[in-house]
């Protein structure tokens, strides 16, 4: 075995070895460039006894191409030939053999191993690897071996990270730390304020990087795959003249494009625009700067829809010391953050782990196949919120794999078989169907496509109309594979063969992982439809959750907008490249992007609907009898001023069908009485539309009965509240109004002043006249109108030489609210708002007198107005 160089890991693998051995489990805290991912589990393989011959190590990572990147390191370090002692285990992929003992896993493969061995009884030695980035699948993990070892106290597990908070994994564990202190080179971080066009920035920084001659690599941390490309090709021209290469690195790129990212080259100098895949466990060999956009691409869902939504947000603090971290592994390196010391401040220490932000439908039914028990009581590392378990468990009753009326959490055939399989249970549902209506090879390929990665680069809008964007997909993926792109261009679908190649191997994984489950179908669609009718019908078993309704309008623009609302209420839109075009029933099989809409209460948003699929009404009715529900609704017509009646057939809630009916069949008179009221109430003036005198008697009431509430005046706006009684008793003054009436036209028919004024006592109506009267005399003889208005003085507009002689101001409701006189000009506009007139009279008079006076001179202006005649006219 080769010499290797020192790594500071080194100094404390003897610690590690020494903790095991006398407790069983460690945590691990190493900061990045330590050598952990690929230092301690060889040295664990090493150690004398501490893992018995006939039992292997198992190391999660939390990606593909890290797991077969560690593995390949540690064999090329042991000298050996990956797939032999050490080798990986990943989705589609795996490279051991009998004589494997160091196993490089991801994170959902432990959980298949743990359905069918439950006590990992092959395996001495777990190590959870990065598990500072929190993903679901590492909370899982934990989790379940935390109750393995309750059992196998002889299982060693090993929590590891550079930036983890041990103190929380030490706790829930019980395990002792050992912390290794620092990193192979330092690195110095340098913040750069950045520009509006982020590719441009960065091709800036980099050709003042390359330009040192001592620099080697860069390594670019942007936010996603469209990003990345925009800056390959914003650094063209300076790869050219200062001589580097390019690469990008991403996910969804082919294996042997990641693998020749992060391979290094002595020869030629690189810069490699990765996303956050590149933050841990990859050595990305020779990079001695960092360019870090501060952004990240999380995942996460949508409330309102429960649906996984990308959102680019900003990363973490734990995050951007990882990324920093990846230039100092050579050399001294440096970190260029493009963000301020200031913004530094107001980003989050730690990143969200993914448990409280994603569908928890995969992890849910991982609990359930493990355990049976009630998900909100396991023993979560971080419980997740309660209403996201709620939600995965109502998807999976609805997927067939729970039934939650027989009590209990035990899983059903279906649900059973759906936890086997190494795909989401949506598209394992849908492999179920497909496998027993005749097109297992098409469903396989649409699961490929919805769990991987699209093999269309964009679709055209020019496509051809079609039922189904997945079956236009799956019916030209060979074709591609094999570099025949013809067909596919022809019908505006321009593809990428890798992409289709790769998808074709998943689609054949997916197959052999699907074993033999026809039998779990719950239809049987063979003899009546076409193939691809039976390909939808199993899209549709996989996705129940996310049938749409076609609700058109139009947008600002007037061009239609193909406009649907999802099962829940969620409003979605097509997106133009789909060729699903005029289907009043659509699956939303792929969601991204949101369009922005605006609308009464201001710009809403509204989710793409990228991949959809059309689905038959009579699907519907015959796979999901239960969710329709025909009810007779009775409520108020706002446009018609009426109360109405409907018989009406809803789906999960949305109103497919309406017939109008009879309101006496139907309801009481009583209830209809209520609900003209409650209507009525909202806008009396709109309800009985009075002329103004009857406008202002509504107005005097309401005032009075708040000035003087002694006199206990009805509120005519009030309505009897749902569930109180409503005998004669206790119905409102209004609702008596409406009894017998079932529109606003019947309310009109009487007077409205009769009504009110044969509804209140006596003394209650002269008290109004006395001390909320309809107008007020002034000393000219004039009776002038007052206007009353809820919450704000009346207000008297008057002529002032109408009230020369009058002191002070009047009053009303026994002398305790005072006018707000408007007093008027010869051409009847304010010269004078108040309710001090005495103060008026004596300081603003002379000044308003002298104005008026040389503009109205034939009208008198005395110049003492409390002693002059008030004129009328």
């Amino acid at each position: 075995m080769r010499q290797l160089p020192h790594l500071p890991i080194d100094d404390v693998l003897e610690e590690v070895i020494s903790t095991l051995e006398h407790h069983r489990q460690v945590v691990l805290q190493a900061p990045p460039g330590a050598g952990k991912s690929t230092r301690l589990p060889p040295a664990l393989l090493d150690a004398p006894g501490l893992v018995p011959e006939d039992q292997k190590i198992l190391v999660l990572e939390p990606r593909r191409v890290a797991a077969r990147a560690v593995a390949s390191r540690i064999a090329q370090e042991r000298g050996q030939k990956l797939g032999g002692e050490v080798g990986y285990s990943v989705r589609f992929d795996n490279r051991t053999s009998k004589n494997t003992r160091l196993e490089i896993i991801t994170e959902g493969m432990l959980l298949r191993r743990l359905y069918s061995d439950p006590l990992l009884s092959d395996v001495g030695c777990v190590i959870l690897d990065e598990f500072h980035e929190r993903s679901v699948h590492a909370d899982l993990s934990i989790a379940m071996l935390k109750e393995v070892r309750s059992v196998r106290e002889d299982l060693l597990l090993v929590v590891m990270s550079a930036t983890l908070q041990a103190d929380a994994v030490s706790s829930y564990l019980g395990a002792p730390e050992v912390t290794s202190q620092g990193r192979a080179y330092p690195v110095e971080i340098e913040h750069v304020k950045p520009g509006e066009d982020l590719p441009a920035t960065i091709a800036k920084l980099v050709r003042q990087t390359m330009q040192r001659p001592e620099e080697r690599d860069v390594l670019v941390f942007l936010p996603g795959a469209r990003s990345i490309q925009e800056t390959i090709g914003a650094l063209s021209s300076t790869a050219r003249e200062l001589d580097f290469d390019r690469f990008p690195l991403y996910g969804a790129l082919p294996l042997k494009e990641q693998i020749r990212a992060i391979s290094s080259s002595k020869d030629r100098r690189r810069v490699i625009v990765a996303t956050n895949i590149a933050e841990t466990s990859l050595t990305v060999e020779g990079v001695t700067t960092v360019i870090d956009s501060g952004l990240v691409k999380q995942m996460r869902v949508d409330p309102s829809s429960g649906l996984n939504r990308l959102e680019e947000v900003r990363v973490a603090l734990d995050s951007a010391t990882q990324r920093a971290g990846r230039a100092g592994r050579v050399r001294e390196g440096r970190a260029l953050r493009l963000w301020t010391h200031v913004d530094e401040q107001f980003m989050s220490a730690t990143t969200e782990a993914e448990i409280n932000r994603v569908d928890l439908a995969p992890v849910i039914l991982d609990v359930l196949a493990w355990s049976s028990a009630d998900p909100h009581s396991f023993d979560w590392f971080e419980e997740p919120p309660a209403r996201a378990i709620d939600a995965a468990l109502g998807l999976l009753e609805r997927l067939g794999a729970l039934d939650m009326e027989r009590g209990g959490f035990a899983l059903t055939e279906v649900g059973e078989a759906l936890a086997a399989m190494p795909t989401h249970p949506r598209q394992g549902r849908m492999l179920i169907e497909g496998a027993a209506n005749g097109v297992r090879h098409e469903v396989a390929a649409a699961a490929a496509i919805l769990a991987e990665e699209d093999f269309v680069s964009r679709a055209s809008r020019e496509q051809p109309p079609a039922n189904c964007d997945l079956w236009a997909r799956v019916e030209v993926l060979e074709d591609v594979a094999r570099d025949r792109t013809h067909r596919a261009r022809s019908i505006g679908l321009p593809s990428k063969p890798p992409v289709a190649r790769r998808l074709l191997d998943v689609r054949d994984q997916l197959l052999r992982s699907a074993g033999d489950v026809e039998s779990l179908a719950t239809t049987d669609a063979l003899g009546e439809h076409s193939r691809e009718a039976r390909f939808r019908r199993a899209i549709l078993a996989g996705y129940p959750d996310r049938i749409c309704f076609r609700r058109d309008r139009l947008d600002s623009r007037d061009q239609e907008m193909r406009d649907y609302v999802m099962v829940g209420g969620e409003p979605v839109t097509l997106a133009y490249e789909s060729a699903v075009r005029d289907a009043p029933v659509i699956v939303a099989t792929h969601l991204a992007g949101e369009r922005y809409v605006r609308g009464g209460s201001g710009v809403n948003t509204r989710g793409l609907v990228r991949l959809a699929t059309a689905v038959e009404r009579e699907w519907l009715d015959e796979l999901f009898p239960e969710r329709f529900v025909e009810a007779i609704e009775v409520s108020f017509d706002e446009e018609r001023d009426r109360v109405r009646a409907e018989r009406v057939l809803t789906f999960d809630g949305i109103a497919l069908e309406r017939e109008t009916v009879s309101v006496k069949d139907f309801a009481s008179s009583e209830d209809v009485a209520r609900m003209l009221a409650e209507a009525a109430s909202r806008d009396l003036t709109r309800a009985f539309q009075p002329d103004k005198d009857g406008a202002q008697l509504l107005d005097r009431i309401a005032c009075l009965a708040e000035w003087m509430p002694d006199l206990e005046l009805p509120d005519l706006r009030a309505v009897i509240p749902e569930g109180e009684s409503r005998g004669e008793r206790g119905r409102t003054l209004l609702e008596q109004w409406c009894w017998g009436k079932r529109t606003f036209a019947e309310l009109r028919r009487g007077s409205l002043e009769k009504l009110i004024r044969g509804s209140l006592r006596h003394e209650q109506w002269s008290a109004l006249e006395r001390y909320a009267p309809a107008r007020l005399q002034v000393p000219s003889g004039s009776h002038i109108r007052i206007d009353y208005t809820l919450g704000e003085p009346p207000v008297l507009a008057v002529r002032i030489q109408e009230l020369f002689g009058m002191v002070k101001t009047p009053t009303i409701a026994r002398g305790e609210v005072a006018l707000m006189l408007h007093l008027l000009a010869p051409n009847y506009r304010p010269a004078q708002v108040t309710q001090d007139l005495e103060s008026f009279w004596e300081n603003t008079y002379p000044e308003v007198r002298k104005e008026l006076r040389a503009r109205y001179p034939k009208h008198p202006w005395p110049e003492d107005p409390l002693s002059a005649s008030a004129i009328r006219k």
